[in-house]
């Protein structure tokens, strides 16, 4: 992944996270806590490590929206939309 698709990839998680610990404060359950404390080690990782050296596997957010769906169900929630564009960045990562 180049550098800049890194920056993108690591913005939109800095995105969603607030978006995750707004949903966590309406409906708090232990899948979305889950996701939140991964969602914020990718971030770390990504800040900490140069984008050659990254493995996306370990980022560990892989399927993040289907696991929160699976949880909750809540299938017309905006932030699900953010989520998704994650997954899209990763596939990318992960493809080349």
């Amino acid at each position: 992944m180049n550098l800049n698709a890194l920056q993108s990839l690591e913005k939109q998680i800095k995105l969603v996270i607030p978006l995750l610990e707004q949903q966590y404060q309406k409906t708090p359950t232990s899948m979305l806590e889950l996701i939140i404390k991964r969602y914020k080690k990718a971030a770390d990782i990504i800040e900490c490590t140069k984008a050659d050296a990254i493995d996306y596997k370990q980022l560990h957010i892989k399927g993040s929206v289907r696991a929160y769906l699976e949880s909750a169900s809540d299938y017309m929630n905006p932030m699900l939309e953010e989520m998704a564009k994650i997954e899209k960045l990763l596939e990318q990562a992960l493809s080349t």
